[in-house]
């Protein structure tokens, strides 16, 4: 999906500005460094946790990662509000650019590497 699907498909949640961001590829829509993802992946506090039980079918992945999905391309985490480190882009909660890549340094998978390398060159300029 292109960053204009994924920010409408955010907006449809209706989910308070600061309780939630948009993590890893989709974030990286947000920074030019990607023109596409394959799906949304959420971090999500209590409340809008709580919002989402009230308005979406949620689908349990992973009891004990607190990994839930809505329908075939969102993803989300239930974290701390502490744990969800954001910025504000078009009106959306996006992972900054040093959280992106620090997820993707500890997941380390093959498929990163290209991201993690973009990054690295992103932050550097923008530092």
């Amino acid at each position: 999906m292109n960053k204009n699907t994924l920010v409408e498909k955010v907006r449809n949640l209706h989910l308070p500005i600061g309780s939630y961001c948009v993590l890893a590829g989709g974030a990286m829509l947000f920074y030019g460094l990607r023109d596409q993802t394959q799906d949304v992946d959420l971090h999500v506090n209590e409340d809008a946790f709580s919002i989402l039980k009230n308005t979406q079918q949620l689908i349990l992945l992973d009891e004990e990662r607190c990994h839930y999905a809505i329908g075939e391309d969102v993803e989300l985490y239930v974290m701390p509000q502490s744990e969800i480190v954001y910025a504000v882009h078009d009106g959306i909660c996006v992972q900054t650019p040093q959280a992106v890549l620090a997820l993707k340094k500890r997941l380390n998978r093959e498929k990163d590497k290209t991201d993690i390398a973009a990054l690295e060159e992103y932050i550097k300029m923008h530092e």
